[in-house]
C-alpha cells in the first residue's frame, strides 16, 4: 500500500472517529429547565455535557438555549440553583472538606436518590480529579509500530467504561456522596457503605435487607440504585 493511500485511510478513520465521538458524547441539547438565582424556572434546551473553559474560573457550567434557533448561554454553577433534564435532577454544590471531587470548586451533583438522606454523584464531562468523578469516552490517536494500515501507522479509538468513565485512560470509577443536602455531603466508601446505604434507602426495606445481606456490595452501586428505583415504581403503581 502506498503512503498516499495509508494517509488517506488514516484521515478517513480519524474523521469518522471524531464525528462519532461528537454525535454520541458531546454537543447534545435536551429539553429541560433550570432555576435561576431568584428561584425562577426557565425552560428550554440544555447541553449538560460541557468541557473546557467556562464563564467563571473554577466552576462547572451548562449551555442553555431557549429553543433551537436561540443563542447559546453559558451558565456557570454560581449563576443558577440547579437544573433538570428528563428525569434527572442536578444541584449546585461546593467541594466537600475532604474526599474526591471534581476539578472545579463549585460544580453540579446528580441526584441519584432523592430521600431525607440523599445520594449524589459528581457530574461533568472532564471534571474528575485523578480519573475520578467525570469524563466522557475519549478518542486517542497515535502512530505506532506494527498493526494498522499496512504496518507502521495506527489509530486507536479508546472508549472509556463506566457511568462517567473514560477521559484519558487509567482506572476510573464513579464517586458517590450522601447527605441531607448538597451543602453537607460526605463520600460513600467501602467502609461505610452498609450504614450509609441503609439510611439512604430506608423507605424500601427490601433494598436495605439486600445491602445488609451483602447481596449488593460497594461495587454494585448502579445495580442497587436500579433495584431501589424498581421497588419505588412498583409501590407507586
Amino acid at each position: 500500500m502506498t503512503m498516499k493511500k495509508i494517509l488517506t485511510l488514516f484521515a478517513i478513520t480519524l474523521l469518522f472517529a471524531f464525528s462519532t465521538n461528537a454525535r454520541m458524547f458531546g454537543g447534545k441539547y435536551e429539553p429541560g429547565y433550570y432555576y435561576d438565582i431568584n428561584g425562577q424556572k426557565v425552560e428550554g434546551l440544555i447541553n449538560k455535557n460541557t468541557s473546557g473553559k467556562g464563564p467563571i474560573v473554577n466552576e462547572g457550567y451548562i449551555v442553555f438555549k431557549e429553543d433551537d434557533n436561540a443563542a447559546k448561554q453559558n451558565l456557570s454553577a454560581s449563576m443558577i440553583h440547579g437544573f433538570v433534564v428528563g428525569p434527572d435532577s442536578f444541584v449546585v454544590a461546593h467541594a466537600p472538606i475532604s474526599g474526591a471531587w471534581s476539578k472545579y470548586e463549585l460544580d453540579f451533583l446528580w441526584v441519584r436518590v432523592d430521600a431525607p438522606t440523599k445520594l449524589y454523584t459528581i457530574y461533568g464531562s472532564d471534571r474528575g480529579k485523578g480519573n475520578r468523578g467525570g469524563g466522557h469516552p475519549a478518542i486517542s490517536t497515535g502512530l505506532g509500530i506494527g498493526g494498522g494500515f499496512g504496518g507502521g501507522m495506527g489509530m486507536g479509538l479508546s472508549l472509556g467504561s463506566g457511568l462517567f468513565g473514560g477521559g484519558g485512560g487509567g482506572s476510573e470509577h464513579t464517586v458517590y456522596y450522601y447527605g441531607a443536602d448538597p451543602n453537607n455531603i460526605s463520600e460513600v466508601k467501602k467502609q461505610n457503605f452498609v450504614d450509609v446505604m441503609s439510611e439512604v434507602l430506608a423507605d424500601e426495606p427490601d433494598a436495605v435487607e439486600k445491602v445488609k445481606d451483602k447481596k449488593y456490595k460497594f461495587g454494585d452501586m448502579e445495580a442497587l440504585i436500579k433495584y431501589y428505583n424498581g421497588l419505588k415504581e412498583q409501590h407507586q403503581q
